[in-house]
C-alpha cells in the first residue's frame, strides 16, 4: 500500500502511517535506526518501533496527540503534575549525564503518553539524521512564555535554561497559572530577572505536600547559583515528594552534578557522578545518543548568527571552592564538554594508575620491619619505614606524592592525604588514592588546575617544587632529576609547575584585571604564554623515576626516564631546526584540529574515524578552529579544543562506553568519540611501505620500512615500555598456502606470541628471611613462536635490521643479573641442562647500586641486563625482591622522520610463486598480560579487605584495551 510522503529530514524520508510517521533510511543506516529506536525507548524522540522490509530499514515515530502544553492548561491533582514533571526531569537527567543538549525546552515539545512523557528533541533528532542547521528553526523552538531571564538577556540557551523551564512548567501545573503572567510577557521577564515568582494561592497551596512549593520556587530563583545544579537533583527532589518524603533543603550545589552546557555543545559531569534515581544508566544511554555534534552545528548557527549581540552577565567572582569543571561549565560549556571526553579528566581515576600506585606503596621496601610496605612515593610521618642499616626514611624517598602531583594536582592546594604508616596500625593511611583524595583532586588534570598555573617552578625558592630529586636511603644524598634547571630550562619533569590561585580568582583583582562579567581574573601574560608552551606539558610528560639507570648513569644521569615525551620532543625540535623547519608544539598537535576533521559530504561512506556522510580532510599541526571562548563571548576567535587527543582510552567504567565510541562530530568537525579521535591520530602517525620486495632464489626478501611521519616525539611515546606497536605480516603462495606469518593475534585480549608467560605471580606469600616478598610481579617467560631474531639487536638502536620474527616498537624494562648458566666465548649467558624452561632460569639477580647505577655482574655491558615485563616486579615468578627496573630501554621506538627498515628473509622452498604479501601495523595501549596481573592483584587485596571501594581494576579494562590498525600495505611478488 502506498503511503503519502511527508518530505525529508536529512537522510530520512518521512511517510504518513496512520497515527504515526514512518521514517525510511538507507540500508547502510541500520546503526542509526537502532539508535533512534533506543532513543524512543528512553523517552526521547518519540520513536516506538523499527524494522526492515522490502523497501529497506524503517523507524516509526509517534505523532503527538497531547502535549504538555495541553496537559498544563487543564487542572490536575498535584501528584499527577509531579509524576509527569519527574518523568521529564529524568529525561533531562539522562541527557545531561550524556553531555547532550536536546534544544530549548518548551511544553509543546513534550508529549504526554499516559503517565509518561516523551521529549521530541527535534533539534537533536534532526541533527542525528543529518538535517542541515537552520537558525530560525532553532530559534522558533524556544517559547517566549517559557524563557529564562538569562536567555531573555542574550545568553545562549543551555541545559540550565531547560531546568528553569521545567520549573516554570511545574509552577504552572501546581498553581494553575504562569509564574510571571500577571503583568504580561515583557514585565514578567523583567520580574523573573530580579525576584522569585509569587507564592501559590492558598487554596491551591493547601493541596501540596509540605516543601513542594518552596522546592518549586527554588527552581525559579532569580539567582542562578541558588537553583538546582542538575536535572538529577530535581529528579531526586520530585521523587521524594511522590514517595511521601520531604526533600533535602540544602541549597549548596551538588559538586558531582553537571553544570549546563551552551546550546548544542558538550557539557560535563563532575568527578564522581551521582547515582541516578531510575534505571537509566549512562552506560546504556550514551551509545545511542550520538547526535550531539551535528546538533552542535545547528545551534552554533543560532548562537553565532550575524548581528547577535552578546554581553557578559555580571556575577560574583569564583571562590576557591568553585573549581570543579561543573563550576566552569556555566560559562565555558564547550571546553568542559571536550575535557569531559578526554583522558585528562580521568587521570586520577585511571584504574591502571590507581593499581600501580598502590602496588608500589604496598610492596616496595616491604620487610619484617615494614610489614605494610614503605609507601616510597607517599609522604612520610611518624609511621615511616626506615632503612635497616642507615636508619634513614624509606617512606617518601622516591619523591613524596610523586604520582599524585601530576595525576591529581589539586591535592597540592588541599593537602588531604595522610602520611603513610608502614609500621603502625593506621590502615586508613594505606588506602588507595581513590579512597583518600577529595572530589576536586579526583577530577585529575582539570580546569581549576591548569588555569591556576603561573609558570614553571624554580629551584631554591622554597615552597612547592614538585619532585626535583630523590633521596638515597643509604646516605641521605639527594639526586637531581631535573638537569635542565642548570641550563635555565626550569620545571621540566616530575610536576615542575608553579600554582598561584591569583591567576584564577578575581576577588583581589582590579576590575580591569577581570574577564568581562567578573567571574575570574584574566591570566597574566606570563601564565597565558606558559599555557601555550610545550614546557607546560613538559612538567608532567617527562616522568623520572628514583634510582640511577644503569644505562643512563653512563651519561651522568642519576634517575630513570620512565616517560620521555618532552625530551623526545626537544630532540625533534633540534632536528627540525637543522632541516630548516619550525617544529610544532605539543598544543599544535594535541589541542588543535590536527590531523584532520570530518567534513560533510553526501553519500560519503565515512571511515578512518569519520562517520557516514563525512570524509576526513587533513589538517596540519597548529590548525586551530574559530569558536567562542565563553557562552557570552562576542565574535568567534581562535580556539583550542580541549579533547587532548592521544592514544589512550580511559579504562575506567566511569568513562562510559558511549564516550568511547560516539560516531558523530562536533561543531568543528572533530569526532566526539575518543576511539575515533585516537584512530585518526594513530593512522596519521606512522607510514608503512614495502620497498623493493624480491624473490632471490629460494628466499623471499621483504624490506618493510616504517617511518614516524606524524609524531613530534618517538612512537610509541608516553608509557612506551607498555605500548605495543607491531607488525602483522602474512605471506601466502599462489595456492593460498601460508608461507610465513608473524604478529597475528585473534582477539584484543590475546598476548603477542614473541613470548609465552608460563606463570605470572601476584601473590606476596613467598618471603625471604627478612620478610621481603619474592617473585612478586615476576614472570616465568619462555620464547614464543614469534620470538624476534634480527641482527643487529634493535634494542641497541639502528636503522636497518635483517632476520625474522616479531617487529614490536615497544620499549622495555631491564634488570641487573649475573649468569648462573654458562658464559660463552662471545660473553653471552647460555643455559645449562635444566635451565631451558624459562628465559630467567640461567640468571640470578646481580648487585645493583641505585645511587651510582653500577651493575655488578659476571657479564659485560648490555649482556648484564635482562628484560623483564612489569614496571615494578621481580626477576621471575619465585626469585627477586619487588623493585623498579634497573634500566629502561628507550631505543626501540620510532624517532620522528627517520625511516627504519626491517628486511625479512623468508624461505620459500616447496611453495609456488607468485607470493601475496599482506602487512598491517597495529597498536594496543597495554599488553593484556599486564592488565591481567593487576586485575589478579587487586582481586586478592580486595579479598583481604584492603580495597573499601572494590578492586582498582577489573576485567572490564580488558574490553577497553582494543587493537587499532594504523596502516596496511599489500603487494604481490613474482
Amino acid at each position: 500500500m502506498s503511503r503519502r510522503e511527508l518530505g525529508r529530514v536529512g537522510r530520512a524520508r518521512r511517510f504518513e502511517a496512520g497515527s504515526a510517521e514512518l521514517w525510511r533510511l538507507g540500508s547502510e543506516e541500520r546503526a542509526l535506526a537502532e539508535r533512534l529506536a533506543e532513543l524512543g525507548r528512553r523517552g526521547i524522540g518519540g520513536f516506538v518501533a523499527m524494522g526492515e522490509d522490502a523497501d529497506g530499514i524503517w523507524v516509526e515515530r509517534r505523532v503527538p496527540r497531547e502535549t504538555l502544553a495541553e496537559f498544563l492548561r487543564a487542572e490536575h491533582e498535584p501528584s499527577s503534575v509531579v509524576e509527569r514533571l519527574l518523568a521529564l526531569a529524568r529525561v533531562l537527567e539522562a541527557l545531561e549525564e550524556a553531555s547532550l543538549f536536546p534544544g530549548p525546552l518548551s511544553p509543546k515539545g513534550v508529549v504526554v503518553v499516559g503517565d509518561r512523557v516523551e521529549l521530541l528533541a527535534d533539534p537533536l533528532i534532526h541533527a542525528l539524521v543529518g538535517e542541515p542547521a537552520l537558525p530560525d528553526r532553532a530559534a522558533d523552538s524556544a517559547s517566549p512564555r517559557f524563557m529564562p531571564p538569562e536567555q531573555a538577556d542574550g545568553a545562549a540557551w543551555d541545559n540550565a535554561a531547560n531546568r528553569y523551564v521545567l520549573g516554570l512548567m511545574l509552577y504552572r501545573g501546581l498553581a494553575l497559572e504562569h509564574a510571571f503572567a500577571v503583568r504580561g510577557l515583557r514585565h514578567g521577564l523583567e520580574e523573573a530577572a530580579h525576584r522569585a515568582p509569587p507564592p501559590i494561592a492558598d487554596a491551591r497551596a493547601a493541596l501540596l505536600p509540605p516543601g513542594l512549593q518552596s522546592f518549586c520556587l527554588r527552581l525559579l530563583d532569580p539567582d542562578p547559583r541558588e537553583r538546582p545544579k542538575s536535572a538529577a537533583e530535581i529528579a531526586r527532589g520530585l521523587s521524594r515528594f511522590l514517595a511521601g518524603e520531604a526533600p533535602k533543603t540544602a541549597r549548596s550545589p551538588d559538586p558531582r552534578a553537571p553544570e549546563p552546557p551552551r546550546a548544542a555543545e558538550p557539557t560535563t559531569e563532575g568527578a564522581r557522578p551521582a547515582k541516578p534515581v531510575s534505571s537509566w544508566r549512562l552506560g546504556a544511554l550514551l551509545p545511542v545518543l550520538a547526535g550531539l555534534a551535528l546538533a552542535a552545528v545547528a545551534f552554533a548557527a543560532l548562537d553565532e548568527r550575524p548581528g547577535t549581540e552578546k554581553r557578559a552577565l555580571a556575577r560574583e567572582p569564583l571562590r576557591p571552592s568553585e573549581t570543579l569543571a561543573s563550576d566552569c561549565a556555566a560559562c565555558h560549556p564547550r571546553q568542559t564538554g571536550e575535557w569531559h571526553r578526554s583522558v585528562m579528566a580521568h587521570a586520577a581515576k585511571s584504574p591502571l594508575y590507581q593499581a600501580l600506585e598502590i602496588l608500589i606503596e604496598e610492596q616496595v621496601g616491604r620487610d619484617l620491619d615494614c610489614p605494610n610496605g614503605a609507601g616510597i612515593l607517599r609522604s612520610a610521618g611518624a609511621g615511616a619505614c626506615r632503612d635497616r642499616v642507615s636508619g634513614l626514611p624509606v617512606t617518601g624517598s622516591g619523591g613524596e606524592l610523586w604520582c599524585v602531583n601530576c595525576h591529581a594536582p589539586a591535592e597540592n592546594l588541599e593537602k588531604s592525604l595522610p602520611a603513610w604508616d608502614g609500621r603502625g596500625s593506621d590502615a586508613r593511611s594505606r588506602l588507595p588514592l581513590a579512597d583518600l583524595l577529595s572530589e576536586r583532586a579526583m577530577e585529575g588534570i582539570s580546569c581549576g588546575f591548569c588555569h591556576q598555573v603561573r609558570g614553571p617552578v624554580r629551584p631554591a625558592r622554597g615552597g612547592y617544587q614538585g619532585n626535583p630529586f630523590w633521596t638515597s636511603t643509604r646516605t641521605g644524598e639527594r639526586f637531581s632529576m631535573r638537569p635542565e634547571d642548570a641550563r635555565g630550562a626550569f620545571g621540566i619533569s616530575n610536576s615542575g609547575y608553579e600554582l598561584d590561585p591569583a591567576e584564577l580568582f578575581a576577588a583581589a583583582a582590579a576590575p580591569e584585571d577581570r574577564v568581562p562579567g567578573g567571574a575570574h581574573a584574566r591570566p597574566t601574560k606570563a601564565a597565558a604564554a606558559f599555557l601555550q608552551d610545550s614546557r607546560f606539558c613538559g612538567t608532567c610528560h617527562d616522568v623520572r623515576l628514583f634510582g640511577s639507570d644503569v644505562i643512563g648513569a653512563r651519561k651522568g644521569e642519576h634517575f630513570k626516564r620512565l616517560r620521555n615525551a618532552f625530551s623526545e620532543w626537544q630532540d625533534y625540535v633540534a632536528a627540525e631546526a637543522r632541516a630548516g623547519r619550525k617544529a610544532a608544539s605539543c598544543q599544535d598537535c594535541h589541542m588543535s584540529t590536527f590531523p584532520g576533521v570530518c567534513e560533510t559530504e553526501r553519500g560519503a561512506p565515512g571511515g578512518s574515524g569519520c562517520p557516514p556522510g563525512t570524509r576526513l580532510v587533513k589538517r596540519a599541526p597548529g590548525s586551530y578552529p574559530d569558536g567562542r571562548w565563553a557562552s557570552s563571548s562576542g565574535e568567534p576567535r581562535r580556539s583550542t579544543p580541549h579533547y587532548f587527543s592521544g592514544v589512550d582510552l580511559p579504562l575506567s567504567a566511569e568513562f562510559a562506553d558511549g564516550l568511547v565510541s560516539e560516531p558523530t562530530v562536533d561543531v568543528f568537525g572533530i569526532p566526539l568519540g575518543a576511539a575515533q579521535r585516537r584512530q585518526i591520530l594513530l593512522q596519521a602517525s606512522v607510514s608503512l611501505k614495502l620497498e623493493g620486495p624480491a624473490l632471490r632464489g629460494a628466499t623471499l626478501e621483504l624490506p618493510v620500512v616504517f617511518e614516524n611521519v606524524g609524531g613530534g616525539h618517538r612512537v610509541p611515546a608516553g608509557f612506551s615500555q607498555e605500548r605495543e606497536v607491531w607488525l602483522h605480516l602474512r605471506v601466502s603462495d599462489a595456492r593460498g598456502r601460508r608461507v610465513y606469518e608473524v604478529g597475528r593475534v585473534e582477539r584484543d585480549d590475546e598476548d603477542l606470541r614473541d613470548k609465552v608467560f608460563l606463570r605470572v605471580n601476584t601473590d606476596d606469600g613467598l618471603r625471604d628471611g627478612q620478610g621481603r616478598p619474592l617473585g612478586m610481579f615476576g614472570a616465568d617467560v619462555a620464547d614464543g613462536p614469534d620470538v624476534p631474531r634480527f641482527s643487529p639487536n634493535p634494542a641497541r638502536g639502528g636503522q636497518r635490521f635483517r632476520g625474522r620474527g616479531l617487529v614490536n616498537f615497544q620499549n622495555g624494562f631491564l634488570r641487573c643479573v649475573v649468569c648462573i648458566g654458562s658464559v660463552d666465548a662471545s660473553g653471552r649467558c647460555q643455559p645449562l641442562p635444566g635451565q631451558e624452561r624459562a628465559r630467567a632460569d640461567r640468571y640470578a639477580d646481580g648487585t645493583y647500586d641505585p645511587d651510582t647505577g653500577e651493575c655488578q655482574s659476571n657479564l659485560l655491558g648490555d649482556e648484564a641486563l635482562f628484560e623483564t615485563y612489569f614496571p615494578i616486579g621481580a626477576l621471575d615468578a619465585t626469585r627477586g625482591a619487588t623493585r623498579g627496573p634497573d634500566a629502561i630501554i628507550d631505543t626501540r621506538s620510532l624517532p620522528p622522520r627517520v625511516p627504519i627498515t626491517y628486511v625479512y628473509e623468508i624461505p620459500t622452498s616447496g611453495f609456488t610463486p607468485p607470493f601475496e604479501v599482506e602487512t598491517r601495523l597495529l597498536f594496543r595501549a597495554f599488553p593484556p598480560f599486564l592488565l591481567r596481573a593487576f586485575i589478579d592483584y587487586e582481586r586478592r587485596q580486595a579479598r583481604l579487605g584492603k580495597r573499601p571501594s572494590g578492586p582498582a581494576i577489573d576485567q572490564s579494562a580488558l574490553a577497553r584495551n582494543t587493537i587499532v590498525e594504523m596502516a596496511r600495505v599489500s603487494t604481490v611478488v613474482r
